[in-house]
């Protein structure tokens, strides 16, 4: 039997199919851990801010009616994580997210550290459970007792048994290494506590989650489809969501790791003994089971305070889910005051008009706003330019780059201007006079 000729025109027919054939092979046959791979995802992450037009409405879809609509009471399980040296934020939290545990809310929270003890708030008792010790007793650590991270943490724990004086010192030298041992342990506690949820949110002790906004985006994600996103952080070889702005996973992700990989979540325990992050050892156990960070709805999440958020032209009418970094005096008090009550999702632009700053007719009338700074923190996204002698100067620089200027700020003392892509609503800043350009943002 003679097999058929195959002609040139033929394998130009054939040829891309084969290509994508072979193509689909090779790519679910690289470990999940391939540098190929990830440069390929991570490229084509980096395209979407791109595709989102600055002031557009690429996420109108949000406020359509959610085809799985959420309700936190019954739907979504809070894992809070605190340490021994922050514990005092708890209390504060849970009252400005309305998590005190009382009759359901008991049941949708956990509260993880580096120890357990009992605390209470207005007659509400809080329990945090030390989900370090789950890990310890993990027969995959069995011969890692000896490890220096181990050892922190037992001299911790003998610490606080013993009541000495150096407790403190000692959380404070040690709890941002213990902090990487939680998160793994923590979750998969929540999971075994609540394994019904469809959703999981991890958050620090120091963040606030804007429930509207955050209701409404998973109300347009599936929680049978294994889900992890958050706040993009990291290069190519490491992309993982910041615990900080928060981490949500869906109840198939859980599932698949926590009830299905338990080789997994060992394998995360030995990580964490010596990876400085612990959202990034969790990122790196839910490649393993194949679920990698979906970055499109990175932009709803936001690692800063309120009036240090970066708000930027692409996100103006993007509802924002969290705050982070409310760790001093009153600050999450403040915030729980203020955006109490709201029940609608709040976007990063309406932060502008919740913190009363000027409209569009004030600035027209007014350009500039002594001792205010609208740039705040200056990175490689923003420029700077020495010898800058008025204000006016600094005006003139921001118009002439109105593409990348959404704010400026001129120091009189150091003749700086700072341009800078976004806008925040600041705080006092003596001898700077900083202006605003939206004149840019009429569709807030």
């Amino acid at each position: 039997m003679r097999w058929p000729r195959v002609g040139p025109r033929r394998l130009l027919v054939l040829a891309p199919a084969i290509l994508m054939v072979w193509s689909f092979i090779v790519w679910e046959s690289l470990p999940y851990d391939n540098p190929i791979l990830l440069l390929v995802r991570f490229a084509s992450r980096q395209v979407l801010p791109f595709l989102r037009t600055p002031l557009g409405d690429n996420d109108n879809w949000v406020f359509d009616h959610p085809p799985f609509p959420v309700r936190f009471d019954q739907d979504v399980g809070f894992i809070v994580k605190t340490g021994y040296g922050t514990q005092t934020r708890i209390p504060a939290q849970l009252d400005a997210l309305d998590l005190l545990p009382d009759g359901s809310a008991a049941e949708n929270l956990l509260v993880i550290a580096d120890f357990a003890a009992g605390l209470s708030r207005n007659g509400h008792s809080i329990e945090i459970h030390d989900s370090i010790a789950v890990l310890a007793a993990n027969q995959a650590l069995t011969t890692f007792h000896g490890s220096e991270r181990l050892l922190k943490y037992n001299n911790l724990t003998a610490a606080i048994k013993s009541r000495t004086k150096a407790v403190d010192e000692i959380s404070r030298d040690v709890g941002w290494e213990l902090d990487a041992m939680k998160f793994v342990p923590g979750l998969e506690m929540a999971y075994k506590k609540m394994p019904s949820k469809k959703w999981y949110v991890m958050v620090d002790d120091d963040t606030y989650i804007l429930k509207p906004s955050l209701g409404r985006v998973l109300g347009h994600m599936d929680h049978s489809r294994p889900m992890y996103t958050g706040n993009a952080v990291g290069d190519y070889k490491g992309r993982f969501a910041h615990g900080g702005s928060g981490i949500v996973l869906s109840q198939a992700a859980m599932a698949k790791v926590f009830g299905e990989n338990s080789h997994l979540v060992s394998a995360a325990y030995v990580d964490s003994l010596t990876e400085a992050w612990g959202d990034k050892v969790l990122a790196e156990m839910l490649m393993r089971a194949g679920i990698y960070l979906d970055e499109r709805y990175s932009h709803f999440f936001n690692g800063e305070r309120p009036r240090m958020t970066r708000i930027r032209g692409d996100r103006v009418c993007s509802p924002i889910v969290s705050f982070h970094g409310l760790a001093g005096p009153g600050q999450m008090e403040e915030v729980g005051r203020t955006f109490r009550g709201i029940d609608v999702p709040i976007t990063w632009g309406a932060l502008w008009k919740i913190y009363g700053q000027p409209g569009i007719d004030d600035f027209i009338q007014t350009p500039t706003r002594p001792h205010q700074d609208y740039v705040g923190r200056t990175d490689e996204s923003t420029m700077s330019l020495q010898g800058v002698t008025s204000a006016g100067g600094c005006l003139d620089t921001c118009v002439k780059h109105h593409s990348n200027c959404l704010a400026w700020t001129w120091d009189e003392s150091m003749g700086a201007c700072h341009i800078s892509p976004w806008m925040i609503i600041g705080e006092k800043s003596q001898g700077k006079l900083p202006g605003s350009m939206l004149l840019q943002c009429r569709r807030f």
